[in-house]
């Protein structure tokens, strides 16, 4: 089913040369997997392009708007803008899941989980963006599209884990943790990631969640305490 994408590209306010660099962007694993005659490419290594430059450029416009903050608070307005809730909330009002090329059963899926989908395929679209057009005119697009985000945070955002082992880490050892996803396992618009935190080549904490940031931060969790324990084992 062919969608009106020029209808898209006047509500994302970019138009591209390339249209099959934006179809693959809107194109989910199980389309590609239910129309193997056409020998399609899905949104997948778009989407993991368009994590990292969402992640800049929304870096770039916090520390640029927020000039009196420190490290941490940026890290976790950071954390607000990218995470799946709010891009959930970007990808409804720019009507995404009316574009995606979707198989049929996930066309049948529960709102919920389609709107997961549109999530990360707003991702790929960043990446499709920053390909076409350059990162310049891709940090545009996200200033647009997260204007309303940028202006106002909740007070309440879900604790950081991962800013306080860091700063946990940098103080007693200088050193910074690495994560590394080790596993993702259930169905494409409803995974779960696996996520070790490690110093240098220890593991420090391991976790499931429904993102790999979310998975990120419970594993950070988990490590902060696990140190905090042995470290108060030592003062005894």
């Amino acid at each position: 089913m062919e969608k009106d994408l020029e209808e898209l590209e006047k509500l994302i306010e970019f138009r591209f040369q390339n249209k099959e660099l934006l179809r693959t962007a809107l194109t989910h694993r199980s389309y590609k997997i239910s129309h193997k005659e056409l020998a399609l490419e899905d949104n997948e290594r778009l989407e993991f392009l368009g994590d990292a430059v969402l992640n800049l450029c929304i870096s770039q416009l916090i520390f640029q708007k927020y000039q009196e903050d420190q490290e941490g608070v940026l890290t976790k307005k950071r954390a607000y803008l990218v995470c799946k809730n709010t891009l959930i909330k970007v990808a409804k009002k720019l009507n995404l899941l009316d574009y995606l090329y979707l198989g049929k059963r996930e066309e049948k899926l529960d709102p919920k989980s389609k709107e997961n989908i549109a999530a990360r395929a707003l991702e790929a679209l960043i990446g499709a963006i920053f390909l076409e057009g350059g990162l310049e005119v891709a940090c545009e697009c996200v200033k647009t599209w997260f204007k309303p985000y940028l202006a106002k945070f909740p007070k309440i955002v879900g604790y950081d884990y991962k800013t306080e082992l860091q700063e946990f880490l940098q103080s007693k050892y200088h050193e910074r943790p690495e994560y590394e996803v080790v596993s993702i396992s259930g169905p494409p618009h409803n995974p779960k990631f696996e996520v070790v935190v490690k110093l240098k080549d220890q593991i420090l904490g391991r976790a499931k969640g429904p993102s790999k940031k979310e998975a990120e931060n419970l594993a950070a969790k988990k490590a902060l305490k696990q140190l905090k324990s042995e470290e108060k084992k030592e003062h005894e």
